[in-house]
């Protein structure tokens, strides 16, 4: 069941090396169910404030009627999916998790676009040029991605895990075995929050079958983003992997806030701005945060896009339908 505008996406200029030249149609594409549509409402306005004329599509995995309502004039795709692929016990897996399911197959329910740009709804836009390099990074042939590795993320100064144990090790164990954990486990997890990819790019159908196999034997929550990273470590499918500033992750590691242009900000020289800011664990969506000024002091903030705004200096981002 699909809702929306018709319409097809701006023009979008970039050719295969990410320079002017092709038009391509974009859609950016995040979903969720009741319980997170604060945070996609966020996502939203923050896309919103950046460009009046992005073309938005939403998965809908149960939300209320007047949020339903709420998105109808600020989006132009609202899609109710279906399953797409079969496994055990799938009638009686929640909705809320089709939000893993759906991801390898945007094509289907958002027919008609040449780049499809998916960010989770527990992550929000602070700088457009993000948007513009994972568009030009994915070309027409490679994902567009960007790995949990940063200089400054504290997972990589704790001590190393019993046997090299982290969660990507016990990730691959469980959807592929121990063969696989071994050969794979220490690799970066590359986060499927934020990715591009072209309609013509390989990565659709071999993500889909990677995780349709996963899922007849276990399903737990990293089970679309493990296949994903089985497909590019294992089975070696293009990529460009993008700088932690365009898919940041604060649980990791608390950004910076340059106050002078109300933008948070990498917490090292040379202090990019952070394009995507992404929330992801239950405790960041509610913690407030301790970040250094880049002139001096500390300044105390929740993370969540509408309510740094007044920080920020900057409206909510609201089109006012």
């Amino acid at each position: 069941m699909a809702e929306g505008r018709g319409e097809q996406g701006r023009a979008w200029h970039i050719d295969d090396r990410g320079e002017p030249g092709r038009s391509v149609r974009l859609l950016i594409a995040s979903g969720a169910d009741r319980v997170y549509f604060p945070l996609l409402r966020d996502t939203i306005l923050s896309i919103r404030a950046q460009r009046r004329d992005a073309v938005i599509g939403i998965l809908d995995f149960g939300l209320e009627p007047e949020q339903r309502k709420w998105l109808s004039g600020r989006i132009a795709h609202l899609v109710r999916p279906d399953w797409d692929v079969d496994f055990p016990d799938r009638e009686r897996t929640p909705e809320i998790r089709k939000a893993q399911v759906a991801r390898p197959f945007l094509r289907r329910h958002f027919p008609g676009y040449d780049v499809y740009l998916w960010i989770d709804a527990d992550a929000w836009l602070q700088e457009w040029r993000a948007i513009e390099m994972y568009c030009a990074a994915a070309g027409r042939d490679k994902l567009a991605i960007t790995p949990e590795i940063d200089r400054a993320y504290k997972r990589h100064y704790k001590r190393p895990k019993l046997f090299g144990w982290t969660l990507a090790w016990k990730n691959y164990r469980q959807a592929f075995g121990w063969r696989a954990a071994d050969r794979l486990g220490r690799n970066p997890m590359v986060n499927c929050g934020v990715f591009a990819l072209h309609r013509e790019a390989p990565h659709w159908d071999v993500w889909a079958r990677i995780m349709s196999q996963v899922l007849q034997r276990t399903r737990f929550f990293f089970v679309e983003q493990v296949a994903l990273n089985y497909a590019i470590f294992a089975e070696q499918m293009p990529v460009n992997f993008l700088p932690a500033y365009c898919n940041w992750m604060p649980g990791d590691a608390a950004p910076g806030f340059d106050a002078e242009r109300g933008l948070f900000v990498e917490p090292y020289a040379p202090h990019e701005v952070i394009g995507v800011m992404h929330l992801a664990g239950p405790e960041q969506k509610t913690h407030v945060f301790r970040l250094n000024r880049l002139d001096g002091g500390i300044i105390e903030t929740s993370l969540r896009y509408g309510e740094s705004r007044a920080l920020c200096g900057r409206p909510l981002g609201d089109d006012g339908l």
